[in-house]
Protein backbone atom coordinates (compact mmCIF):
# COMPACT_ATOMS: atom_id res chain seq x y z
CA UNK A 1 0.00 0.00 0.00
CA UNK A 2 1.91 3.32 -1.23
CA UNK A 3 0.79 5.65 2.32
CA UNK A 4 2.20 8.75 1.43
CA UNK A 5 3.66 10.99 4.46
CA UNK A 6 1.69 14.61 4.71
CA UNK A 7 5.53 16.02 4.08
CA UNK A 8 5.66 14.04 0.89
CA UNK A 9 2.06 15.15 0.01
CA UNK A 10 3.11 18.98 0.68
CA UNK A 11 5.97 18.14 -1.75
CA UNK A 12 4.13 16.38 -4.69
CA UNK A 13 1.65 19.37 -4.31
CA UNK A 14 4.26 22.03 -4.12
CA UNK A 15 6.29 20.43 -7.22
CA UNK A 16 2.91 20.70 -9.26
CA UNK A 17 2.08 24.22 -7.97
CA UNK A 18 5.85 25.10 -9.36
CA UNK A 19 5.38 23.30 -12.51
CA UNK A 20 2.57 25.58 -13.23
CA UNK A 21 4.01 28.71 -12.48
CA UNK A 22 6.82 28.69 -14.87
CA UNK A 23 4.15 27.04 -17.37
CA UNK A 24 2.15 30.32 -16.68
CA UNK A 25 5.65 32.43 -16.92
CA UNK A 26 5.83 31.02 -20.81
CA UNK A 27 2.48 30.67 -21.85
CA UNK A 28 -1.32 32.35 -21.82
CA UNK A 29 -3.40 31.00 -19.37
CA UNK A 30 -5.62 29.38 -21.74
CA UNK A 31 -2.59 27.77 -23.41
CA UNK A 32 -2.12 25.52 -20.36
CA UNK A 33 -4.28 21.99 -19.04
CA UNK A 34 -3.82 19.69 -16.42
CA UNK A 35 -2.62 17.16 -19.04
CA UNK A 36 0.25 18.98 -19.64
CA UNK A 37 1.13 20.00 -16.38
CA UNK A 38 0.95 16.20 -15.43
CA UNK A 39 3.24 15.06 -17.78
CA UNK A 40 5.99 18.71 -17.32
CA UNK A 41 5.64 17.61 -13.25
CA UNK A 42 6.38 13.75 -14.52
CA UNK A 43 2.83 12.65 -12.28
CA UNK A 44 -0.25 11.35 -13.69
CA UNK A 45 -2.87 13.39 -14.45
CA UNK A 46 -5.48 11.98 -11.90
CA UNK A 47 -2.38 12.62 -9.36
CA UNK A 48 -2.75 16.53 -10.30
CA UNK A 49 -6.36 16.06 -9.76
CA UNK A 50 -6.00 14.39 -6.21
CA UNK A 51 -4.41 18.00 -4.99
CA UNK A 52 -6.07 20.34 -7.50
CA UNK A 53 -9.63 19.73 -8.28
CA UNK A 54 -9.10 22.92 -11.54
CA UNK A 55 -6.48 24.33 -13.21
CA UNK A 56 -8.46 27.49 -11.96
CA UNK A 57 -7.84 25.82 -8.29
CA UNK A 58 -3.78 25.49 -8.87
CA UNK A 59 -3.61 29.46 -10.48
CA UNK A 60 -5.37 30.48 -7.32
CA UNK A 61 -3.23 28.94 -4.95
CA UNK A 62 -0.23 29.85 -6.34
CA UNK A 63 -1.66 33.73 -6.16
CA UNK A 64 -2.44 33.26 -2.81
CA UNK A 65 0.51 31.84 -1.79
CA UNK A 66 2.76 34.05 -3.89
CA UNK A 67 1.25 36.82 -1.98
CA UNK A 68 1.54 35.83 1.50
CA UNK A 69 5.10 35.24 0.58
CA UNK A 70 5.99 38.13 -0.86
CA UNK A 71 4.45 40.35 1.91
CA UNK A 72 5.98 38.63 4.68
CA UNK A 73 9.29 39.52 2.69
CA UNK A 74 8.26 42.81 2.83
CA UNK A 75 7.62 42.60 6.54
CA UNK A 76 10.78 41.49 7.03
CA UNK A 77 12.34 43.77 5.51
CA UNK A 78 10.52 46.53 7.10
CA UNK A 79 11.53 45.19 10.55
CA UNK A 80 15.06 44.93 9.52
CA UNK A 81 15.05 48.84 8.06
CA UNK A 82 14.20 50.77 11.02
CA UNK A 83 12.58 53.35 9.26
CA UNK A 84 12.15 56.84 11.09
CA UNK A 85 10.94 59.41 8.66
CA UNK A 86 7.83 59.48 5.91
CA UNK A 87 10.86 59.72 3.62
CA UNK A 88 12.35 56.84 4.37
CA UNK A 89 9.07 55.04 4.24
CA UNK A 90 8.38 56.30 0.50
CA UNK A 91 11.82 54.91 -0.56
CA UNK A 92 10.84 51.65 1.00
CA UNK A 93 7.18 51.54 -0.74
CA UNK A 94 8.69 52.71 -4.01
CA UNK A 95 11.67 49.80 -3.73
CA UNK A 96 8.82 47.30 -2.99
CA UNK A 97 7.15 48.24 -6.01
CA UNK A 98 10.07 47.89 -8.24
CA UNK A 99 10.88 44.67 -6.88
CA UNK A 100 7.11 43.32 -7.19
CA UNK A 101 7.31 43.93 -10.76
CA UNK A 102 10.68 43.26 -11.46
CA UNK A 103 10.52 39.76 -9.34
CA UNK A 104 7.14 38.94 -8.83
CA UNK A 105 5.32 39.78 -12.07
CA UNK A 106 3.57 36.50 -12.65
CA UNK A 107 1.67 37.26 -8.85
CA UNK A 108 0.83 40.88 -10.65
CA UNK A 109 -0.51 38.77 -14.24
CA UNK A 110 -2.48 35.92 -11.79
CA UNK A 111 -3.81 39.05 -9.73
CA UNK A 112 -5.69 40.17 -12.98
CA UNK A 113 -7.11 36.77 -14.01
CA UNK A 114 -8.87 36.54 -10.38
CA UNK A 115 -12.33 37.95 -10.45
CA UNK A 116 -12.87 37.59 -14.35
CA UNK A 117 -11.23 33.94 -14.63
CA UNK A 118 -9.91 31.98 -11.49
CA UNK A 119 -13.19 32.62 -9.06
CA UNK A 120 -15.50 31.12 -11.47
CA UNK A 121 -14.09 27.60 -11.21
CA UNK A 122 -11.67 27.78 -8.25
CA UNK A 123 -12.90 26.05 -4.84
CA UNK A 124 -14.80 28.60 -2.51
CA UNK A 125 -13.98 27.06 0.51
CA UNK A 126 -9.97 26.50 -0.10
CA UNK A 127 -9.91 30.24 -1.55
CA UNK A 128 -11.51 31.65 1.72
CA UNK A 129 -9.19 30.14 3.59
CA UNK A 130 -6.24 30.97 1.58
CA UNK A 131 -7.77 34.20 1.56
CA UNK A 132 -7.90 34.38 5.58
CA UNK A 133 -4.44 33.71 5.73
CA UNK A 134 -3.49 36.30 3.18
CA UNK A 135 -5.51 38.78 5.07
CA UNK A 136 -3.43 38.37 8.34
CA UNK A 137 -0.12 38.54 6.76
CA UNK A 138 -1.78 42.20 5.35
CA UNK A 139 -2.90 42.98 8.82
CA UNK A 140 0.49 42.13 10.35
CA UNK A 141 1.97 44.56 7.58
CA UNK A 142 -0.64 47.29 8.11
CA UNK A 143 0.00 47.13 11.99
CA UNK A 144 3.68 47.52 11.89
CA UNK A 145 3.84 50.39 9.52
CA UNK A 146 0.84 52.18 12.09
CA UNK A 147 3.37 51.10 14.99
CA UNK A 148 6.24 52.90 13.61
CA UNK A 149 3.95 55.49 12.09
CA UNK A 150 1.00 56.10 14.23
CA UNK A 151 -0.33 59.02 11.95
CA UNK A 152 -0.93 56.02 9.12
CA UNK A 153 -3.82 54.17 10.68
CA UNK A 154 -4.18 50.17 9.87
CA UNK A 155 -6.82 50.18 7.78
CA UNK A 156 -4.59 52.81 5.27
CA UNK A 157 -1.79 51.19 5.67
CA UNK A 158 -3.44 48.69 4.14
CA UNK A 159 -4.53 50.05 1.31
CA UNK A 160 -1.12 51.11 0.82
CA UNK A 161 -0.65 47.63 -1.18
CA UNK A 162 -3.89 47.03 -2.60
CA UNK A 163 -3.28 50.05 -4.44
CA UNK A 164 0.31 49.36 -5.38
CA UNK A 165 -0.96 45.71 -6.75
CA UNK A 166 -4.34 47.95 -8.74
CA UNK A 167 -1.83 50.22 -10.42
CA UNK A 168 0.70 47.53 -11.88
CA UNK A 169 -2.63 45.53 -12.34
CA UNK A 170 -4.25 47.95 -14.25
CA UNK A 171 -1.50 48.91 -16.45
CA UNK A 172 -1.05 45.01 -17.14
CA UNK A 173 -4.50 44.44 -18.69
CA UNK A 174 -4.48 47.65 -20.71
CA UNK A 175 -0.70 47.05 -22.19
CA UNK A 176 -0.29 46.27 -25.55
CA UNK A 177 -3.25 48.69 -26.94
CA UNK A 178 -1.27 49.28 -30.07
CA UNK A 179 -0.63 45.85 -31.02
CA UNK A 180 -3.36 42.49 -31.61
CA UNK A 181 -2.98 39.17 -31.02
CA UNK A 182 0.90 40.23 -30.18
CA UNK A 183 0.90 41.64 -33.76
CA UNK A 184 1.63 45.44 -33.83
CA UNK A 185 -1.42 47.71 -35.43
CA UNK A 186 -0.07 49.51 -38.42
CA UNK A 187 0.13 53.44 -37.50
CA UNK A 188 1.48 55.76 -35.07
CA UNK A 189 0.13 54.59 -31.78
CA UNK A 190 2.98 55.99 -29.61
CA UNK A 191 0.75 57.46 -26.66
CA UNK A 192 -1.02 53.78 -26.20
CA UNK A 193 2.29 52.03 -25.15
CA UNK A 194 2.89 51.97 -21.27
CA UNK A 195 5.77 50.90 -19.30
CA UNK A 196 4.26 48.64 -16.82
CA UNK A 197 7.78 49.25 -14.44
CA UNK A 198 8.44 52.84 -15.28
CA UNK A 199 4.51 54.16 -15.54
CA UNK A 200 3.45 52.01 -12.02
CA UNK A 201 6.22 53.75 -9.99
CA UNK A 202 5.46 56.98 -11.20
CA UNK A 203 1.68 56.74 -10.17
CA UNK A 204 2.48 55.01 -6.94
CA UNK A 205 4.98 57.72 -5.99
CA UNK A 206 1.80 60.54 -6.73
CA UNK A 207 -0.13 58.55 -4.43
CA UNK A 208 2.33 58.29 -2.20
CA UNK A 209 2.97 62.06 -2.34
CA UNK A 210 -0.54 63.02 -1.93
CA UNK A 211 -0.41 60.37 1.28
CA UNK A 212 2.44 61.05 3.11
CA UNK A 213 2.70 64.64 1.77
CA UNK A 214 5.98 63.98 0.32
Amino acid sequence: MNIKTADEKQQKQALIAETALKMFEENDFYDISIKAIAQRSHVAKGTVFNYFKTKENIFMHLLLVGYQDFFLQTLNQLQQAKLTTTDELKSFLLANTKDLIENHLTLIKLNALRGPVLEGKASREETIEGRKKLYEVHEQLAQFIHDSFPSIDVKTANKIFIIQSSIASGLINLSNLDSFNQEPIPGNMDDFKVSILNDSMETFDYYLMGLLGK
